[in-house]
């Protein structure tokens, strides 16, 4: 069987990195030759195969922010990577990495399979900002691309918003290894009774009102803290933050970690009474995965992603309208009811069990490859 050549095309950030790693880690180099197209990752750890060898990796600036210079030339030095390379297959992971990989690849023969991780147009509240990513996504509905979503939500996107055919629009969500799981918590954890949330201080990650959430839990729960992991290499909403948690008396309360490796991240949600997101939106987000295999009860916002991977009152909870009050609430609930978290953390994973495997994941990606490689 002839081996397929991969480029995968990304900001090698946050749950795109992991989906990339993991893709890279458990395909079967036999089958699939996978190239990584992103920034500068010397800081970061190698980026291996299953048989432990470093696979090649060209450098290429994809910021998330238009910078039509930086843009251009990201184009043009891909295009020319495409040309040497003669890949069968581009796989571009993130919407901006979407642009990018889609112009680039105009003057080539190459089909292209698009993963948004969350449309750019959901990254804002301005009307003019989101009609502009809206109107880029629709110009870009090139025949050579098919649209593989993590989610239902995100194929209902590219379809009712963005215009994309049902049939050019494939689903497979996101996934994970049952992994050994962390046997002691992270040296950083220094108190028994936490709640925390992984993600970057952001609009997306909606970090103002988990805040004001906690601040209410706190009334009733005073030696319960919250850690909010993954103030890393992007939050814009850092310093907001900071000074909303010191308004609000809370600095003895609330610890903000930076970006921490995976299996740390993991430990942290384990030993966490309960998991929480406040997000505005999602792709479908590794984190309440994780939490669902590390039988750690979920409280939501029910936006998309989130509402894709929770069934409401029977793996966790989902609150709608960004309800503060109803969010403290079921926190609140389940910090006080042993049996009602222990028949979310039970009903939590064998939903994973059932749906989110990375094996299945891993096979049904590489026949989408087989499928699409020109």
């Amino acid at each position: 069987m002839k081996k397929i050549k991969v480029l995968h095309v990304l900001n090698f950030v946050g749950g795109v990195e992991i989906c990339v790693r993991q893709i890279i880690n458990n395909t079967n180099p036999k089958l699939i030759e996978n190239i990584v197209l992103s920034q500068n990752i010397d800081k970061k750890r190698k980026i291996t195969d299953s048989e432990k060898k470093e696979i090649k990796h060209y450098e290429l600036t994809i910021q998330r922010e238009i910078n039509v210079s930086k843009d251009l030339l990201a184009i043009i030095n891909m295009a020319k990577i495409i040309k040497k390379e003669k890949p069968n297959l581009i796989h571009a992971h993130s919407a901006k990495a979407g642009v990018i990989a889609r112009i680039a690849a105009m003057f080539s023969n190459v089909n292209i399979l698009y993963t948004p991780h969350a449309f750019s147009f959901l990254s804002t509240n301005n009307y003019l900002k989101r009609k502009m990513f809206i109107f880029i996504e629709q110009l870009l509905r090139t025949r050579r691309t098919t649209l593989l979503a993590t989610s239902k939500s995100e194929k209902d996107q590219a379809i009712n918003i963005v215009g994309f055919s049902p049939s050019n629009v494939i689903v497979l969500k996101n996934a994970i290894s049952p992994t050994k799981q962390p046997s002691n918590n992270s040296e950083r954890i220094k108190h028994r009774k936490y709640i925390c949330t992984v993600g970057r201080p952001s609009y997306q990650k909606n970090t103002e009102m988990l805040v004001e959430v906690f601040r209410l839990v706190q009334k009733k729960h005073k030696n319960t803290h919250l850690y909010i992991v993954g103030a890393g290499e992007y939050s814009p909403s850092l310093n907001n933050i900071k000074k909303l948690v010191i308004q609000r008396n809370l600095s003895d309360h609330i610890t903000i970690l930076p970006w921490v490796k995976r299996e740390e991240a993991m430990a942290i949600i384990k030993y966490s009474q309960v998991y929480v997101s406040t997000s505005r939106y999602e792709g479908m987000p590794y984190a309440v995965i994780e939490s669902l295999y590390l039988k750690t009860p979920c409280v939501l916002t029910n936006c998309d992603g989130n509402k894709d991977l929770i069934v409401d009152n029977e793996t966790g909870y989902l609150i709608n309208d960004q309800d503060q009050e109803a969010m403290s609430k079921k926190i609140c609930t389940l910090l006080e009811d042993k049996a009602k978290r222990i028949e979310f953390e039970e009903n939590g994973y064998k939903h994973y069990q059932k749906n989110y495997l990375l094996s299945n994941y891993i096979q049904n990606l590489t026949n989408h490859y087989r499928y699409f490689s020109s």
